[in-house]
């Protein structure tokens, strides 16, 4: 049985010699390479369909070439870098490694230094020592009131008590004094120095004698006529040392001691009496540390 031509002719239309190429496709992308002067695309495209394909001679693959145009991005436009930025005081430059752990040795040997003081003053707490007037009295007592002057001796007993427990005191370059208040002293003595452990009272005995000591009217009229009509006169006794405690290896630094015995009535025993004496209990004196 022979095909129908029928059937033949409709799926292979026969060929017409005299029909026209179809139009060049349009660009995928871009802009066509020849545009129309008027700015017409629909005339570019007649005149592209009514003039010859191009030839595919010298192509390399054998086929027609369109001229076609892609667009590609614009470059950024170019700024010069800025100039580095020169500091008008450029910065000193680091220590050296070694410089800084070194400087960093020191400090931390300082830190623990101070920490371990600390600590030990805490646990022992040194507190100031306590001292009192046990005994007071003058003897051979003499005033000239032509010139003002005064001759006599103090003898004076202090009570010094160490109330740490742990601790013990030294005093070193005691100095001690006698005046009548508030005038400036009259006699002056060195003692020497002397230690306390801990807990330990000490009776500190020492005299002062006065010569031909200039006195102001004020402060000399309890003295007329052995005492005057009072019969006593006020007399302030001043010790000063520099104190150490210490325990074993550990010590504190040097400080300055002051004890102030103020306004101890020393009594005459009568009328135109060279004697005087402080009668009482122990009198407590300010201690300043």
């Amino acid at each position: 049985m022979q095909p129908s031509s029928s059937s033949s002719s409709s799926a292979h239309p026969p060929d017409h010699p005299g029909a026209k190429p179809p139009p060049p496709p349009a660009p995928a992308m871009g802009y066509p390479a020849n545009p129309s002067p008027n700015g017409n695309p629909a005339a570019y495209f007649a005149a592209a369909a009514a003039a010859p394909p191009p030839s595919a001679a010298g192509h390399p693959n054998g086929t027609a070439a369109f001229g076609v145009a892609y667009p590609y991005p614009a470059p950024p436009p170019h700024h010069p870098p800025p100039p580095p930025h020169h500091h008008p005081y450029p910065y000193p430059p680091p220590p050296p490694t070694c410089l800084r752990r070194l400087l960093a040795a020191v400090v931390g040997a300082f830190l623990l230094l101070g920490a371990a003081t600390f600590i030990v003053w805490l646990l022992l707490r040194p507190r100031a020592p306590a001292f009192s007037l046990a005994s007071l009295a003058l003897s051979r007592v003499a005033y000239s009131p032509s010139n003002s002057s005064l001759s006599a001796s103090f003898d004076a007993a202090l009570l010094a008590a160490n109330p740490n427990a742990k601790l013990a005191v030294t005093y070193f370059s005691p100095l001690a004094s006698v005046s009548f208040a508030p005038s400036s002293p009259i006699a002056v003595a060195s003692l020497a120095p002397f230690s306390q452990g801990p807990g330990n009272t000490t009776t500190l005995a020492f005299r002062l004698v006065v010569d031909d000591a200039y006195v102001g009217p004020d402060d000399a009229a309890p003295l007329r006529s052995g005492g005057g009509a009072g019969g006593a006169v006020a007399v302030q006794v001043r010790l000063m040392a520099v104190a150490v405690f210490d325990r074993g290896g550990w010590r504190t630094r040097r400080r300055v001691m002051r004890v102030v015995c103020d306004g101890v009535q020393v009594v005459f025993r009568g009328k135109n009496s060279t004697e005087a004496a402080f009668n009482g209990p122990p009198r407590r004196c300010d201690v300043v540390l």
